[in-house]
């Protein structure tokens, strides 16, 4: 079952700095285009990996594979040496911590600035990531999934103006 109210509840228990990317970050924007996972990228600090470790305990978070996913020690020295990405699962779906996100803007700090704090539910803000910025890592990833939704999303910046 796919919770992401639940899973950033739990991020922000926990005092996580994180921005929202990709597919869920666009349906906050307006998108109607599905998303089954959540997108994550936290903060380098140590004492944030840190608190994201405990998080993902309490998630019981696992790394997802193409069999069965797998078990990892989620603290902040584990997540300090992952250098692009991590796939999880965890008890409210999926979630993919992104440390190195596809196009120009590098990592925490430069996507936090564009971001735009958004209450994904009574009393839940959220970092989301600027819509120019997702549609610019979508066009940076190539992946066909993004290349299949990047003209809708185009359209959705153009509406908003």
């Amino acid at each position: 079952m796919f919770d992401p109210v639940r899973i950033c509840t739990i991020l922000n228990d926990e005092g996580v700095d994180y921005v929202v990317l990709g597919g869920f970050a666009a349906v906050v924007h307006g998108s109607s285009l599905p998303t089954r996972d959540i997108d994550i990228l936290p903060s380098r600090a140590p004492s944030n990996l840190d608190r994201l470790g405990r998080a993902l305990r309490r998630m019981n978070a696992l790394i997802r594979t193409s069999d069965e996913p797998v078990a990892a020690p989620m603290d902040g020295p584990f997540l300090a040496n992952m250098p692009f990405m991590l796939n999880l699962v965890t008890d409210f779906g999926e979630m993919d911590l992104t440390f190195a996100p596809s196009g120009g803007l590098g990592g925490f700090d430069e996507w936090n600035a564009n971001a735009i704090v958004v209450d994904i539910s009574e009393g839940l803000s959220v970092h989301i990531a600027a819509l120019d910025d997702i549609i610019a890592s979508k066009q940076a990833a190539n992946r066909p999934k993004d290349q299949r939704s990047l003209p809708y999303l185009e359209s959705l910046r153009d509406q908003l103006g």
